[in-house]
């Protein structure tokens, strides 16, 4: 037995020596080992923002004695809980969330770079310890590991306790303003970063952030506050765009929100009955922030005044912005989970209806036909909301910021799909990177095992060194790995990431985001430094038109084309002609066709009107 004894004794010291006690600015936490990093979980970087702190502005933690043990998460902040694209819902949390979590491989004076990850979730759901595909998503080790970086991952207010705007909490404020709580949260957790981060291993001077979907948003947002001036280094926008809403209809939702609860007193005491309320009762009423394919941003943050001075698009155009080297990107199916199960083309051709103005829905037919039958319908319908919410916003951030800052701009397309035909049905779905991103999809149910195959390796292993080379220097482009194009205005050249990545292409899906500018109005960013938007040098069109049947074709600028595809307003293709010079319509009744030109990595669109 003694021998036993002693054995345990040895291994237990020796284990012991890899628990480490870092030095905060509030006071000392001890971590534990993983692997070959340190991890530690549950700092927190504010008070619990209970009682009197609900709805207030985060302050920072009591300093405490003794030692701070970091060995598990905390809670996550209050959330109605729903999976992408489902009813069921689970209520939890707990309003003592704003911790942190830090993995590094190194302690001490390692000087590596920083990455600072905000999760998504609508600014309503989602955690930094959140759990999907049997795995916690966003765990760092792996990251912080092969990549020799330290990974910081942070919690935020949620839902109303992060967003609500209301004359009662106007009155508190010294600013006489409400809302963006959440948006001071993650500005306080980057503080914190600013000034303790060198201890567990950091370089302050290399600080990246990074998010998707909401945590996308407040990433991109975060690039036009001036109360973040100097806290990055480098961003990156997955998935999202930087999003404010207007200040005066937010408040009106916010009194409606308030006056579900109470509708009697002044504005001062219906704000204190709230703030006797439990958290569960507030967030009981919340619906899925994706649904049916649709994205919506039900708590969003608001143009203040204070910490937001005006809509984003504007701040970039007066070059007056936290100006760092940027990463954005999207994929290719991102609302594959939650679109609807079934689709049939009818569906389609409603959405477009309803979604598209009349001038527009010819092209729209063209480019999302309805089909024949649900499998064609269903990737019309994933297509247009994935390419409406999605695809056009990432290009206008990419191209705007581009125009107003000399530093550079990557956009990525990430189109991976798993070699099993179940995984391979749901495409490029949303939030599905991040697994490669963080070096997880090994740790998933569906890809673990003999079920993680060599695509996925070579995938994780690219976006690992691009991520974290662009968290190290800035550029994202590394030796062994193919070339990644910086994306200017005039050319929308990206990177598309799938298990061999492919830098050799110019313009994501340029017809379709074309066609959701000009539904929305949107005609481009204006330069603060004088650059001028080049206009696209190739483009089609044809002669005579309108025409009795017979179109000459006008290709200029155009190499390489392929076919020609023509469809009829209801989407059909009613003709795919050679490369020739004309196209003969003469068979066909009168009325407007769009024609698509196909090149082997561009599509170009016109519109011709046959009259006999």
């Amino acid at each position: 037995m003694k021998p036993f004894l002693t054995l345990f004794a040895i291994l237990f010291f020796q284990a012991g020596l890899r628990a480490q006690t870092v030095n905060t600015q509030f006071g000392q936490v001890l971590g534990s080992a993983n692997g070959n990093v340190y991890q530690f979980l549950g700092i927190p970087f504010a008070k619990p923002p209970v009682d009197t702190l609900r709805w207030k502005a985060p302050q920072d933690p009591d300093p405490w004695t003794g030692v701070l043990t970091a060995t598990s998460f905390s809670p996550v902040c209050p959330q109605k809980h729903f999976e992408q694209g489902d009813t069921l819902y689970t209520l939890e949390g707990d309003e003592d969330c704003l911790h942190l979590n830090i993995w590094t491989p190194q302690l001490g004076t390692a000087n590596l770079p920083v990455m600072v990850f905000i999760h998504g979730g609508g600014n309503q759901q989602g955690s930094a310890s959140e759990v999907s595909g049997g795995t916690q998503m966003y765990f760092g080790k792996n990251l912080s590991e092969r990549g020799n970086v330290v990974v910081v991952t942070i919690e935020y207010r949620l839902g109303p306790l992060g967003f609500l705007v209301h004359p009662g909490l106007e009155q508190e404020n010294i600013h006489g303003v409400s809302g963006n709580y959440a948006i001071l949260d993650e500005i306080l957790a980057l503080t914190w970063v600013k000034h303790n981060i060198s201890n567990f291993g950091g370089d302050t001077s290399r600080v990246m952030i990074f998010g998707e979907s909401a945590g996308g948003v407040s990433v991109g947002n975060l690039l036009t506050t001036p109360l973040a001036a100097g806290l990055f280094q480098r961003a990156c926008i997955e998935s999202a765009s930087p999003v404010v809403a207007n200040y005066t209809d937010t408040k009106e939702k916010g009194i409606d929100f308030v006056n579900s609860f109470i509708s009697t007193g002044s504005d001062s005491a219906k704000i204190a009955y709230l703030r006797s309320l439990p958290a569960d009762s507030l967030i009981k009423s919340e619906t899925n922030p994706i649904s049916g394919g649709a994205v919506q941003m039900n708590w969003p943050s608001v143009l203040d005044g204070y910490v937001f001075a005006n809509y984003p698009v504007n701040v970039f155009q007066s070059g007056n912005y936290n100006k760092v080297p940027l990463m954005t990107g999207s994929n290719s199916e991102e609302m594959s989970l939650s679109a609807p199960a079934t689709v049939l083309p009818a569906m389609v051709t409603a959405l477009i209806n309803a979604t598209v103005p009349p001038a527009y829905q010819p092209q729209a037919f063209a480019l999302y036909p309805p089909g024949s039958n649900a499998t064609e319908a269903r990737k019309s319908y994933v297509g247009i909301e994935t390419d409406a919410q999605f695809t056009v916003t990432t290009r206008r951030t990419a191209q705007c910021v581009s125009l107003n800052q000399t530093e550079p701009v990557w956009r990525y397309f990430f189109t991976y799909k798993s070699p099993f035909a179940l995984l391979a049905a749901l495409g490029s779905y949303h939030g599905l990177e991040l697994f490669y991103v963080f070096n997880n999809w090994e740790n998933s149910t569906l890809g673990s095992g003999f079920l993680f195959t060599p695509q996925d390796d070579s995938l994780q292993q690219s976006m690992l060194a691009y991520w974290t080379n662009f968290a190290a220097t800035g550029d994202p482009n590394i030796s062994g790995f193919p070339a990644w194009p910086q994306s200017q205005s005039s050319t929308d050249c990206y990177l598309e990431m799938k298990a061999t990545p492919d830098g050799s292409q110019c313009g994501v899906r340029t017809a379709q985001s074309d066609l959701w500018d000009d539904v929305v109005g949107f005609t481009g960013c204006i330069s603060s430094l004088g650059k001028e938007p080049v206009a696209e040098s190739a483009s089609i069109s044809f002669f005579p038109n309108p025409s009795t049947g017979i179109f000459s074709i006008n290709k200029q600028g155009i190499s390489g084309l392929k076919e020609l595809r023509v469809f009829n307003t209801f989407g059909q293709r009613i003709l795919s002609a050679p490369t020739g010079n004309i196209i003969d319509l003469t068979s066909k009744p009168d009325g407007i066709y769009i024609v698509i030109a196909l090149t082997a990595d561009r599509a170009y669109c016109g519109k011709i009107l046959l009259s006999h």
